[in-house]
């Protein structure tokens, strides 16, 4: 016979901290990673990070490469961290064999996903660095190795000229 009754309340071990955090990490949602990818961002970036977390990560900045829909959504985000949020950095991670980028681009090998998926990293920079010029922008690729994550720095200087206009940033 199934009960009707509520779960208990779940009290969380980690204390509650009033101070805003000061780095956003922008990585995909797939829950494989998300184990792996909260050790990282603990050990490496922040103990208390802004998250958000979509499908392909930061593929979501460049509207011509995931939709006009979920660039418009992931801009407003940003916006709002940076007006309400005391942010100072963005991780964008990206991760080995996304989903995302299989169904986006069927037509790539897998040596053509991951160059498309730096790609994108790189553009991702470009338009925070266009919006938010004082923000220092980190890049990640999460890879596995024997069944484990390692998460590799990729080099993110700017090489496209980006203009921002408003709420929408475009590849010069």
């Amino acid at each position: 016979m199934m009960s009707n009754a509520n779960p208990p309340d779940y009290v969380a071990r980690s204390a509650w901290s009033p101070a805003r955090p000061e780095t956003l990490v922008v990585c995909c949602s797939d829950g494989r990673w998300h184990a792996p990818i909260l050790e990282f961002v603990r050990h490496a970036v922040s103990d208390r990070a802004d998250l958000y977390a979509v499908p392909g990560g930061p593929a979501a900045f460049d509207p011509w490469n995931s939709s006009f829909e979920e660039a418009r959504v992931l801009d407003q985000a940003v916006r709002m961290f940076a007006q309400y949020h005391d942010l100072h950095s963005v991780w964008l991670i990206q991760h080995e064999d996304c989903a995302y980028y299989r169904m986006k681009h069927p037509h790539f090998d897998q040596l053509g996903r991951e160059e498309r998926q730096v790609a994108d990293l790189r553009r991702a920079a470009d338009v925070i660095r266009a919006t938010q010029p004082n923000w220092n922008v980190r890049a990640i690729q999460a890879s596995l190795q024997d069944g484990r994550a390692v998460f590799t720095h990729v080099d993110v200087k700017s090489d496209t000229g980006l203009r921002s206009t408003g709420s929408i940033t475009t590849l010069l």
